[in-house]
């Protein structure tokens, strides 16, 4: 089974949070803290979309996951 790095974590397994001066280490729950996710798993993803008229939305998608250098603000939805 083929596996794609994790957008969320960038492929370490956590994320940190700064919030004033206390930053904090959380488990990436998008990809259950492996850092990879397989790539026939179905995940809610959300991206920018803009239109002709340049007016911006935001893009709902469920189904294998995209390519983040496609989409730079790629999120995974948990």
């Amino acid at each position: 089974m083929n596996k794609k790095i994790c957008p969320n974590c960038g492929g370490n397994g956590f994320t940190k949070h700064s919030w004033e001066s206390v930053e904090q280490v959380v488990q990436c729950k998008a990809c259950h803290s492996e850092g990879e996710i397989p790539e026939d798993k179905f995940v809610h993803q959300t991206y920018t979309e803009t239109d002709r008229q340049g007016k911006e939305s935001t893009t709902h998608y469920v189904g294998p996951l995209l390519n983040a250098e496609l989409f730079t603000d790629l999120v995974i939805v948990v």
